[in-house]
């Protein structure tokens, strides 16, 4: 996650509120079902593959790819994060295959060494705290080599209308939402912007790149009122198999929680 100056006061001071709804079934599906979208959006790269997570926070998004070999580098605004990420990654006997920089994007955009020598860039949950999505897209795009891969993800516009119609049973809450520029975001206290994964479709052909992979993450899960039986192991269990099913098909994917688009750069 990376916000500017904003990043470590914002992110950094809610780290244990993070922690806390990652380890929720909401938060642990979120994962899990990113870990398998991003191995089948890199399996056709000869590995072992240098991995940039921009905005990755505590690692956790790249932690799967640093098991399956690959070189990772960590890049954040905020320390605690990046601290969090160290202890994530020792705890899995792979600190070696770490890397931690301290920086938002606008600094990457600043400084040109390493730019087009990356194999994969991942930038999860960022878009939508940055003023400038098409320049915010060109500078990922900037880092990754030729035929490397780039994944963006971010909130599903149409799933805040939706959870608040369905699972909130609010009409009156989804009719504001609707065409709302932001919303709230309830684990960092921070406003969103509503980015639709056409706009960064856009950004990211604009910048030289093939679309390869849209996934939706967490097609059904946020339109299920009963959070208490989202922790029964059995019930949680089948939920993540048909998560996995639907995540790459039409039309449940087009109302995920969370869209995720990944490109080849050209």
């Amino acid at each position: 996650m990376t916000d500017g100056d904003t990043g470590t006061d914002v992110f950094g001071g809610r780290t244990e509120q993070w922690r806390a709804w990652q380890d929720e079934p909401w938060g642990r599906l979120r994962y899990s079902l990113v870990a398998t979208t991003t191995a089948r959006a890199v399996a056709h790269l000869p590995g072992p593959l240098r991995v940039v997570d921009v905005g990755g926070g505590d690692g956790a998004d790249a932690l799967p790819l640093a098991r399956a070999g690959h070189a990772v580098t960590v890049v954040d605004v905020s320390r605690p994060l990046l601290q969090a990420a160290v202890d994530r990654f020792a705890e899995a006997g792979l600190a070696d295959r770490l890397r931690t920089v301290h920086a938002d994007l606008d600094d990457l955009r600043r400084d040109s060494e390493g730019a087009g020598a990356v194999d994969v860039v991942l930038c999860h949950n960022v878009v939508h705290y940055r003023d400038d999505v098409q320049a915010t897209v060109a500078t990922l795009v900037g880092l990754v080599r030729p035929g490397g891969v780039v994944s963006v993800m971010a909130p599903n516009p149409a799933m805040d209308v939706l959870s608040a119609a369905v699972r909130r049973t609010d009409p009156a809450a989804a009719l504001a939402v609707l065409d709302a520029p932001t919303v709230h975001g309830v684990t960092f206290d921070h406003p969103m912007r509503r980015v639709e994964a056409a706009t960064v479709e856009e950004a990211l052909t604009a910048a030289g790149c093939r679309i390869r992979h849209r996934f939706g993450i967490r097609c059904v899960m946020d339109l299920v009122a009963d959070d208490e039986v989202k922790h029964d192991p059995e019930f949680y269990g089948r939920l993540e198999e048909l998560e996995t099913a639907l995540c790459e098909r039409d039309p449940y994917r087009l109302t995920a929680r969370f869209w995720q688009v990944t490109a080849t750069r050209g």
